[in-house]
């Protein structure tokens, strides 16, 4: 019997999970978990054998998400929005003995599996299903989660069933702390471990959780009243478009929001204009239960080491000054990753002694505390100097008209670099460029201004809101505004 499904056996029956308006409690999602682990048993999955899941935000995302870890499969949710060459590659390296999906995905999906016969459509599954099962299967359960591959082919991370429980254990301690008669909120989807860290810890408090589908920017704080929500995650750039939206948030009881890449100017303007604390957290899908967190409120920095891990900052070429990538060591078993599916890629993730490299640059600051700096392969190299593009994006986010920021290193005709940012005005915004440009004077330095400046309507994002700069680089500079030849216009 996996770890997990104990602490699923273990959830009080006070919980339930709210999805578009209907509440399923927390005994009912389990016996649809035991029905839905019958019938992958009826359908020959074996204990060991992956599981696709190609399914929104749902209560057949829980119940094959719980059936899995009794079952003792290995639970593999699929990012919704993938489609192509992408989508095939995952399933392709997952290659499950069965994926369950959404009806209007199902031709996609079987269009990327070797054998379409593996699809099953997910409608009206859950009112056909057999008894449930008696027993739980012995098997390794767990999960493989693929990361959102921004920079290059996605990972095949793998959770362990004792890394599944660690994860919902360590976000109750710290994250969701909530009472039982309390709701939490959350947009982001299931197949992304914050939603899934959020859900269980609500439950494992006894408490109820509201599951939306996307961010629903117009709605955000009607949703956060109606559903007196006192927490809720948010990641990428929610906090940057709440914060530039004009409009009265409607009397709430939410207390806190977590998640991770706050802009420092969030720390203050959270508190003053909607009341709530923030807390900023750092961590990636492959550290599991274990973070970096800020939980007294110190802005501009991601917070210190959980006792979990051991942490150290290891110099890199290029980096800016005063800063290293973070490698990480976890103290205990049952809280990290156990690896890559790919073998090569998980002996590349890891030094001789054992660090996890996390591919990212921090810097220890004089109190301890960690700030963010950027990612190895997102440094910019400019006139010898070393920029961060994290760094610049948080520069021009502070501006009262820019909602989103990237930036990105294009090639220089001086040979190196030159920063192009690829920017999104809030709506009305008649700031120009030209504005931007004179504003940023002052504010950060001559080598890390941009030379290019691309406004856009939106940025191309995965559906974890991240920003895609793959896809910025792929568009490249057509109608940019060039600093050093103001005149003309790139086409």
């Amino acid at each position: 019997m996996s770890d997990f499904w104990d602490h699923v056996t273990a959830l009080p029956d006070s919980g339930a999970v709210v999805v578009a308006g209907r509440r399923w409690s927390t005994p009912q999602l389990r016996e649809f978990a035991l029905r839905v682990s019958a019938d992958l048993a009826g359908r020959g999955v074996q204990p060991g054998d992956m599981v696709g899941c190609l399914l929104p935000n749902s209560v057949e995302f829980i119940a094959l998400w719980w059936a899995c870890a009794h079952r003792g499969a290995r639970f593999h949710p699929v990012n919704v929005g993938l489609r192509g060459d992408t989508l095939s590659f995952i399933l392709g390296a997952a290659d499950p003995a069965l994926v369950v999906t959404a009806d209007d995905l199902t031709q996609l999906a079987r269009s990327a599996v070797p054998d379409p016969g593996r699809v099953v459509a997910a409608g009206g599954w859950l009112d056909a299903l057999p008894g449930p099962s008696p027993a739980a299967a012995s098997g390794p359960g767990g999960q493989v989660i693929f990361t959102s591959g921004t920079t290059g082919r996605p990972k095949g991370v793998v959770w362990p069933a004792s890394t599944q429980r660690g994860h919902t254990l360590a976000y109750s301690r710290e994250m969701v702390v909530v009472d039982p008669s309390e709701s939490a909120y959350a947009c982001l989807p299931l197949f992304h471990v914050t939603a899934q860290g959020t859900t269980m810890a609500t439950l494992t408090h006894g408490a109820t959780i509201h599951l939306d589908n996307g961010f629903p920017v117009r709605t955000f704080w009607e949703r956060i009243a109606d559903t007196r929500a006192v927490i809720f995650p948010f990641v990428g750039s929610i906090l940057s478009v709440l914060l530039k939206d004009d409009r009265p948030a409607p009397e709430h009881h939410c207390r806190t929001v977590f998640g991770a890449a706050s802009p420092e100017y969030a720390w203050t303007a959270m508190r003053e204009r909607y009341g709530v604390h923030l807390v900023e957290t750092y961590g990636q899908t492959e550290m599991g239960g274990t973070w970096l967190m800020n939980l007294d409120g110190r802005p501009g920095s991601v917070g210190a080491p959980c006792d979990r891990i051991d942490v150290r900052l290891v110099p890199v070429a290029h980096s800016p000054e005063g800063s290293g990538e973070l490698q990480v060591r976890p103290r205990e078993p049952g809280y990290f990753m156990s690896g890559y599916l790919d073998p090569e890629q998980s002996a590349a993730a890891s030094t001789h002694d054992g660090w996890y490299r996390t591919r990212d640059l921090l810097a220890r600051r004089s109190d301890g505390y960690y700030r963010f700096v950027g990612r190895t392969a997102d440094a910019i190299r400019r006139r010898g100097e070393n920029v961060s593009a994290w760094e610049v994006e948080q520069a021009f986010l502070a501006h009262p008209d820019v909602a989103e920021a990237a930036a990105i290193g294009v090639p220089s005709d001086l040979a190196e670099e030159d920063v192009a940012l690829f920017y999104v005005l809030r709506s009305g915004s008649a700031v120009t460029a030209r504005d931007l440009r004179r504003w940023s004077a002052g504010r950060i330095g001559a080598f890390m201004r941009p030379r290019y400046y691309v406004v856009l309507d939106a940025l191309p994002k995965t559906q974890t809101q991240r920003v895609l700069k793959s896809a910025l680089r792929e568009r490249g500079l057509a109608g940019c505004y060039d600093a050093h030849r103001p005149e003309r216009r790139r086409s």
